[in-house]
């Protein structure tokens, strides 16, 4: 700005054709004394520094005035050979003539080369200037280009400058009729939260070699067998049963979500599945990351503790997670079988088209379906359920999801509770399954016009140690089925007592069979016992129950300490009484298998 004033002002205009006579012999004289003169290059010996660089020098003007004095005596006319007494010399007589005649060969050369007229003949030379023009119009196109790249080098730069923070950008509307923004977005990778878009580029070789290294690294650790020489470039580059065979945790989530979806077998599993699938999976995982991190998020501000986890989460998840999954797996599939073997104890199990009825609550919600238009059954004096079949159509099988809201809302009710991070696991679970129906007729379990017996025994495979447990249950199911007696109203609630007594008898003894057999619900089992009776040997528990701290509840409702203190002591040995007597029980349907 100062500089554009200065020229535009009229006072300044007429000095700038020439400066100052005085300040030119100012600036001539001080770089006269601050410069060595040109005809005496050997002061530039002054700033040679150190004993190397001063013997350089030395042995140069050693050169120089050897140069120098050649070219000093090459000034006057050379004495002429005396061929007559080098020929009295040499006694060779040939190789004497021929350095005679290659001498007299080379000073006439040197004679006729320097008799001729060189500035004439650079004169006459007229062709060959077109390709000269040529590369002189090439260089200024050359500089025009590369003035307009510096300009437009100048404007990114600055409108870099000036691009605001990545935490205030948004996916609106602008971004579709915006190609910069667009490219801007891209760049720093505003859709994809696995990259530190302040510090890490994608572009660069730097990021292409951290991907590498954390390749070699996860094939040394996860690979196992001690490989170097690999054939791909990248791990997304190999086929999907190596990708699995190194990414272990990938194989199993992709395995869940493909059995869950598809309902088929493991040997099915695709080599690649959908990219909708992906797109699913991906979905899931972050609505259940959504809800723990917001879990975590406020039992962290309410503790202020220095570190928190999340739920259903090691503490370190880069070492102990492969360990804790297979723990937490192996737990959901016995809780699975368990609730499983209670529903085949009272043959609840593959009845879809009945109404199971054990308590005075479930009977009454029963005969509301169709205002007690339907039927009782009992399978007999052994099976603690009775079962209703509404009148008029066929009971559907019901929607996961709405099961799920239906489990959940019962264990809110019943003042229990569902965590949130399994909670929102589960629910995904049951959405999952629902998506089922669009590719099975509206059906997710059972295909048109099949049962959920036929289905459940389609899927299972022959080679399971299971098998001939469920064999032998569907068996007995259809017989039991076969000889079902009808009750009537007043015959079925007149049962009703004694098969809710013998249902209550039977929840409690599920309790001691689930924590008893059960490993992974036993160790947490065990362990709080363990604390309820160090609190009762320190005397510490009876004011823990009387403060409301700690609420222990029986069939009878609240309990005092005494009791509580008595049921621990009591619990080991009603426990082991219920697993032997369980263990002793022979299947009548197995052994005729046998």
């Amino acid at each position: 700005l100062k500089l554009s004033c200065l020229s535009s002002c009229p006072a300044h205009t007429s000095r700038k054709a020439a400066p100052h006579p005085q300040v030119a012999r100012m600036m001539r004289r001080g770089l006269r004394n601050a410069l060595p003169k040109r005809d005496r290059w050997h002061a530039l010996q002054e700033y040679a520094v150190g004993e190397t660089n001063t013997e350089e020098f030395r042995l140069l003007r050693a050169r120089d005035s050897q140069v120098g004095s050649l070219v000093s005596t090459a000034g006057t006319d050379t004495k002429a050979i005396n061929w007559s007494e080098w020929e009295g010399k040499i006694s060779n007589k040939e190789v004497f003539g021929c350095l005679k005649t290659f001498h007299s060969q080379q000073s006439a050369l040197l004679d006729q080369v320097l008799a001729e007229d060189h500035a004439a003949a650079v004169k006459k030379q007229t062709d060959g200037w077109e390709l000269f023009d040529a590369s002189v119009a090439s260089c200024q196109k050359s500089v025009e280009k590369s003035e307009t790249i510096l300009k437009n080098g100048a404007r990114a730069l600055w409108i870099s400058f000036q691009n605001p923070p990545i935490s205030l950008l948004s996916q609106s509307e602008w971004l579709d009729a915006d190609q910069y923004w667009q490219a801007f977005v891209e760049k720093h990778h505003f859709y994809h939260n696995h990259l530190a878009s302040a510090v890490e580029d994608p572009e660069s070789k730097d990021y292409d070699a951290k991907v590498k290294a954390d390749l070699k690294r996860n094939w040394e650790t996860f690979d196992g067998r001690g490989t170097t020489r690999q054939n791909n470039k990248l791990l997304y580059q190999r086929p999907s049963y190596e990708y699995y065979d190194v990414m272990r945790g990938p194989l199993i989530e992709h395995m869940i979500f493909y059995l869950t979806k598809t309902g088929g077998d493991a040997r099915m599993f695709p080599e690649v599945m959908p990219t909708k699938w992906f797109a699913e999976i991906y979905d899931v995982r972050f609505k259940i990351y959504n809800v723990l991190q917001r879990r975590k998020r406020q039992v962290h501000e309410a503790t202020w503790a220095r570190e928190s986890f999340h739920d259903f989460h090691p503490h370190d998840l880069e070492h102990d997670g492969e360990a804790y999954f297979s723990k937490l797996i192996a737990k959901e599939s016995a809780s699975t079988e368990l609730c499983a073997g209670r529903l085949m104890g009272n043959f609840i199990l593959f009845s879809d088209s009945y109404v199971p009825v054990q308590s005075g609550m479930a009977f009454y919600k029963a005969i509301q379906m169709d205002g007690g238009k339907g039927t009782f059954y009992s399978l007999g004096a052994d099976v603690h359920c009775l079962f209703y079949k509404p009148a008029g159509e066929a009971l559907t099988t019901p929607d996961p999801v709405d099961s799920f809201h239906a489990l959940a809302d019962h264990a809110s009710m019943t003042g229990r509770k569902f965590e949130a991070g399994y909670a929102a696991a589960f629910e995904a679970f049951t959405e999952v399954l629902s998506s089922r129906k669009a590719g099975l007729g509206g059906s997710w379990f059972t295909a048109p016009g099949e049962s959920s017996k036929d289905a459940f025994m389609r899927r299972i495979k022959r080679s399971d140690p299971s098998y001939d447990i469920f064999a032998a249950y569907a068996e007995e199911h259809g017989e039991r089925w076969a000889a079902a007696k009808t009750l009537s109203m007043e015959e079925a609630m007149a049962q009703m007592p004694e098969i809710e007594r013998k249902y209550a008898i039977e929840c409690e003894e599920y309790n001691s069979i689930l924590f008893g057999l059960n490993d992974e619900l036993s160790a947490a089992a065990k362990l709080e016992q363990e604390q309820l009776a160090k609190l009762a040997d320190v005397g510490e528990l009876p004011g823990k129950i009387d403060s409301g701290e700690l609420v222990a509840i029986d069939a009878s409702g609240a309990m005092k300490a005494d009791g509580v203190a008595k049921a621990i002591d009591e619990l080991d040995s009603v426990r082991d009484k219920t697993i032997d007597v369980v263990l002793a029980t022979k299947l009548p349907a197995l052994e005729k298998k046998k």
